[in-house]
């Protein structure tokens, strides 16, 4: 199934100007509008040809809505929004936290679909969660088509969203703090920076990679570089000593609490 357009992205902050970016690459004649009370963000956008600012009367008859605004001011905006909507008119929500229940109530329409994309969309490797309960087939495969370009799209039920925020849309962040933390560890032990910043971001990448290719379960691979008494089971203890395992998936929890209180305010 191919992407109803036109598609308007309401929201031109970090996500929603990367799906803009992601949909444009896939679809170099589709018709893309923004809307964000900001024009300079629309102006950079429209700049790079990937949309254009929607005039001040525009309407949908028909097409693709993509909700990318802060949860908070949804009631707000969707007020604005409602007017200018046909019935036919695909809704699809990137919202943190907020269940689809109160998205259809704010927009009037069942024809809504939840999904949590992260930001590395933006180069064609990010992950994607929709959530299929209370959906119908057609909805989601258009939800399918139009985030197919932008990497990994898996289906969950809506109550696992709120883990899925906490585990891929908040995890591009604790990757970098990862590599972060490698860089620096390589200058604690004499590299110049320049030289563990390039060997850093080498092995993260390499890494995931071999994950992706090998078809190996990550232990396993883990295994293949932890020589007993080397170096490797040296530096995996001292991690385990600061918490490491456990620090992670408290990340995890925390971002997956935090969207749920999200959801209702």
């Amino acid at each position: 199934m191919s992407v109803l357009f036109p598609v308007v992205v309401v929201g031109s902050g970090n996500m929603g100007a990367a799906l803009a970016r992601c949909l444009r690459q896939a679809n170099p004649d589709g018709i893309i509008f923004g809307v964000d009370p900001d024009k300079s963000r629309l102006e950079l956008l429209e700049a790079e040809g990937v949309l254009k600012p929607a005039v001040d009367d525009w309407t949908l008859p028909k097409g693709t809505l993509v909700l990318a605004i802060k949860p908070q001011v949804l009631e707000a905006v969707a007020a604005l929004l409602k007017p200018r909507l046909g019935p036919e008119v695909v809704i699809l929500s990137i919202l943190a936290g907020v269940p689809l229940a109160r998205l259809r109530l704010a927009m009037g329409t069942e024809r809504v679909v939840r999904t949590m994309p992260n930001l590395p969309l933006t180069v064609g490797a990010g992950a994607t969660a929709i959530a299929t309960d209370g959906c119908s087939p057609d909805l989601i495969a258009q939800a399918r088509a139009l985030l197919q370009p932008t990497g990994e799209v898996v289906e969950v039920l809506e109550s696992q969203l709120d883990a899925v925020t906490g585990l891929s849309g908040s995890g591009p962040a604790y990757v970098l703090k990862f590599l972060m933390a490698l860089e620096d560890g390589g200058v604690l032990a004499g590299l110049p920076r320049v030289v563990a910043r390039k060997l850093a971001t080498a092995t993260v990448a390499g890494t995931l990679r071999l994950v992706s290719e090998s078809g190996e379960e990550p232990d396993v691979l883990r295994g293949q570089v932890t020589s007993p008494g080397g170096t490797t089971i040296f530096g995996l203890q001292a991690l385990e000593q600061g918490g490491f395992t456990a620090s992670v998936m408290q990340a995890v929890q925390a971002a997956t609490l935090r969207s749920k209180e999200l959801g209702k305010s």
